[in-house]
């Protein structure tokens, strides 16, 4: 789990053993936001809440904690989604206070 600014850079992170880097995920996962937020593109209105890409072999959630930080999880391919989410949920509301 890392908390992300906005530019893509991890500002914390708590590796546990996984064989990715979390930093180049986060600015590979805001570079997706980015793009998908781009006004040209019209398909999302408004800032991304939530993003999720699902491989094979891992899961990669992003949970926008304020206009500057979002929170970042990583999954093994068999980690329950549904559960990161709700947990990225409770975590992001709990650090919007913080971080606001």
């Amino acid at each position: 789990m890392a908390i992300v600014g906005s530019d893509g850079i991890a500002v914390e992170s708590l590796d546990v053993g996984q064989s990715i880097s979390m930093e180049t995920v986060a600015a590979e996962m805001l570079g997706l936001v980015k793009a998908a937020q781009n006004p040209r593109a019209e398909i999302i209105s408004g800032p991304i809440r939530e993003f999720a890409v699902v491989g094979d072999h891992c899961r990669v959630l992003l949970s926008r904690v304020s206009r500057e930080y979002y929170l970042l999880l990583i999954l093994g391919g068999e980690g329950g989604l549904g559960r990161g989410r709700y947990e990225l949920a409770k975590a992001a509301l709990a650090l919007e206070k913080e971080l606001s």
